[in-house]
């Protein structure tokens, strides 16, 4: 049997937990804010309104899990993971070096390949009695500084793929690139292997931007600027990064462009410009400004500077999040009294209250499927836990448990959520699976805030 290329998952739905109605965004929520407000970089709304003022100060100075897998209707292929084996790679006419290398690779991409979770790898042809022969198998030849991967159907062994690739230091980035062509190939989408994530982490008495590849490594430190970069949040293209930093009596909006290396000021209005968020097209931000007086959202539009104001209250309104199709935005505010997460649609209208679970919910985030919510919400012990919930009927699920857990992000294929956990105890950044399994360790001795998952590059 050979998987047509187009083979896709299907949204992820089992057995109907999730309705998905009004489908789709990728996240770009940080965190929440008490008028400066929920900061979890900074750790604020947790600690109460009075760390308000400590912060203005600051500015104002120069210096329990789902029954169903994971996977269950993802494919139509068996209806389940794919059988994938993953036969060693071999070498021949290579130096010691590449030898070295070509394994390298082969195991990176078996870690990708497992993490996906499109798959139930196997190392040899041998599979379960009940798989009736069907698997794509994977084998790989390293010969000089060239890779070959070749993808064949166990049954009928037709040739799926067959691609080569450049063998050099880049042994890490190749690996990932191999990973996300098996997963096009095999399941009809694309890959997150080659992802980054975009972070916050304490530097002295600062908080700098870096990044790392999905699975923790490569380190790229973006900001050095001795300041408080905050809310780091991925343009759709993956060549921008929006965040926020305070200059003068003021917390200003700057856009990183990562070709150029160059930052501008996007956003400078009086008093705080804070937790901006893309529209998926690109085209427009959500952000929130406290120039009026309370925090209200806002929606700018970058080719005209056009800024139009979408909430209208006395209440803290703030951490949106677009929804995958633009229509509507989720976000935060305390107009009951304490946070809660509300959805309104682009315009500002048909405002409804999401969260009834706990008085305390922050930090939403729009899966790129469209069909669930993450949040932060407070327990009974004050401990800060991750949830997620179907956005039109409400039903939290929780997924974490250890420590605080909170500024969740998913990935751009909607399977796994990257987050800031002290479960250790300090922030790091850690990832897990949609409903909570396989968590994760990214960071190891850095402490690490408001990650935001880039979108698949070009």
């Amino acid at each position: 049997m050979i998987l047509p290329s187009n083979s896709k998952p299907q949204a992820l739905n089992p057995n109907g937990w999730f309705k998905g109605k009004g489908q789709e965004t990728r996240d770009n929520s940080l965190s929440s804010i008490q008028t400066l407000t929920y900061l979890p970089c900074l750790r604020i709304w947790g600690l109460g309104f009075s760390l308000l003022i400590v912060l203005l100060l600051t500015l104002c100075t120069p210096g329990t899990l789902f029954s169903q897998e994971v996977y269950l209707r993802l494919t139509d292929y068996g209806g389940g993971k794919i059988n994938l084996v993953v036969k060693p790679f071999g070498v021949k006419d290579a130096s010691d070096d590449v030898v070295v290398m070509t394994k390298t690779i082969e195991t990176i991409v078996r870690y990708d390949l497992d993490y996906s979770l499109y798959f139930e790898l196997f190392e040899d042809t041998i599979l379960p009695r009940d798989s009736e022969n069907q698997a794509v198998v994977v084998e790989g030849i390293g010969e000089r500084s060239r890779l070959t991967i070749i993808l064949k159907d166990l049954a009928s062994q037709e040739k799926i793929m067959e691609k080569e690739y450049i063998i050099d230091e880049n042994v890490r980035e190749q690996a990932h690139r191999i990973s996300d062509d098996i997963i096009e190939y095999t399941v009809g989408e694309q890959g997150i292997a080659s992802t980054k994530i975009v972070f916050s982490y304490k530097a002295s008495d600062s908080k700098e931007l870096a990044m790392i590849d999905y699975d923790g490594y490569t380190l790229t430190p973006l900001t050095s600027n001795g300041k408080y970069n905050l809310f780091p949040a991925w343009a759709p293209d993956g060549k921008r990064v929006l965040f926020s930093t305070h200059s003068a009596d003021r917390l200003n909006i700057y856009l990183f462009d990562l070709i150029e290396r160059k930052i501008t000021v996007i956003s400078s209005f009086r008093g705080l410009n804070f937790a901006p968020c893309w529209s998926p097209d690109g085209a427009k931000i959500c952000l929130s400004l406290t120039k009026d007086g309370d925090s209200e959202i806002y929606l700018l539009d970058l080719a005209t500077r056009k800024l139009n104001r979408l909430t209208y209250n006395r209440a803290i309104d703030t951490s949106p999040t677009f929804s995958p199709n633009s229509r509507e935005i989720a976000f935060v505010s305390d107009r009951t009294g304490n946070p809660q997460v509300y959805v309104m649609d682009i315009h500002g209208g048909n405002i409804r209250r999401l969260t009834f679970h706990g008085n305390y919910n922050t930090s939403p985030a729009w899966s790129p499927r469209g069909d669930i919510i993450a949040y932060v919400s407070r327990e009974d012990d004050l401990s800060h836990q991750i949830y997620v919930t179907d956005p039109y009927d409400f039903s939290p699920v929780r997924l974490t448990s250890n420590g605080n857990n909170e500024e969740p992000s998913w990935s751009p294929d909607g399977l796994h959520i990257v987050y800031s956990s002290n479960g250790s105890g300090q922030y790091e950044l850690y990832t897990m699976n949609w409903d909570g399994s396989r968590k994760r360790k990214l960071t190891r001795g850095l402490a690490a805030y408001a990650p935001d998952w880039s979108p698949i590059f070009k």
